[in-house]
């Protein structure tokens, strides 16, 4: 299955959504998570963004936005395409990522900190279905 194909989207949600762990740790979450892949030529040759429509638990939906196509969001996740790799393959944990400044997070910060489990699944995903990118 290939990344940046609405297959890869699907599967992703679907993976979220089967977690019962995943829904009773966003249980409260509300809103839109892009996720912003910055291209640097290496495997992208241009910038991706997964959305995700997160909502109590559920991914109600998900898709890669095409270049400027707008869609209602609530946080935006961005980091290049090499700082994303890292955090696939296991190289960098995800708060030393974020607080060294690799990803850079759009949106309510301190209400998106209360999540962390819930993160931390979607970093797993991402892990699992990424796994030879």
């Amino acid at each position: 299955m290939q990344f940046q194909t609405q297959e890869w989207a699907d599967t992703y949600a679907q993976c979220l959504n089967k977690n019962p762990n995943y829904e009773k740790s966003a249980k409260t979450w509300e809103g839109p998570l892009v996720l912003e892949f910055t291209a640097e030529n290496k495997k992208l040759k241009e910038t991706v963004r997964l959305w995700l429509d997160l909502w109590h638990g559920k991914c109600r939906a998900a898709k890669f936005l095409k270049p400027g196509e707008q869609a209602t969001i609530e946080y935006t996740i961005t980091a290049p395409e090499s700082a994303w790799a890292s955090l696939v393959s296991g190289e960098v944990e995800p708060s030393k990522a974020l607080m060294g400044g690799k990803f850079k997070i759009k949106g309510n910060t301190s209400k998106l900190m209360r999540f962390p489990l819930a993160a931390s699944y979607i970093i797993k995903y991402l892990k699992r279905l990424l796994v030879n990118w």
